[in-house]
């Protein structure tokens, strides 16, 4: 669900998202605002997808290293990372959007993995799926780690 890319204080999408069950929220930016919902959101095992370039160009960031879902990480929530409008836009996936947060946010290559897998645990897919995809995943991340070791 999309819901609270705002940063008002009274927008109440958050509490609709919750309360309608949803898995995945899109931006969820006010989240920030609202520690009761930051609990909520953890305790419901809720992953939200966070798209930085897409903020930066809208304007509610100016700077990406002060996203507030740096500070939501801190707190233990699950995020993945999003391309968002991308016909609007026109950005051809979400490398850039894992560039900004990798060195904007100060994040491990550990913290990249579970980023990354977060995208496929919260999918909309089926959990046959899901495995197979998490296999896949596991060979390229592999793979993609022994190059970097051989090379540097």
């Amino acid at each position: 669900m999309h819901a609270g890319e705002s940063y008002c204080r009274d927008n109440s999408e958050l509490y609709d998202a919750i309360l309608l069950g949803t898995k995945r929220i899109g931006h969820g930016f006010n989240l920030i605002m609202h520690p009761n919902l930051i609990k909520e959101i953890k305790e419901r095992d809720i992953c939200l997808e966070c798209c930085p370039v897409s903020n930066k160009i809208l304007g509610y960031v100016h700077d990406v290293r002060n996203h507030p879902v740096r500070a939501l990480l801190a707190h233990g929530v699950k995020v993945s990372i999003s391309s968002d409008d991308h016909g609007f836009f026109g950005n051809p996936g979400t490398t850039l959007d894992y560039l900004y947060a990798y060195l904007m946010w100060d994040l491990s290559l550990a913290d990249m993995k579970q980023i990354c897998l977060n995208s496929i645990t919260y999918s909309s897919i089926c959990d046959e799926d899901k495995e197979e995809i998490k296999k896949f995943f596991d060979y390229k991340w592999r793979t993609f780690l022994a190059y970097v070791r051989g090379r540097f």
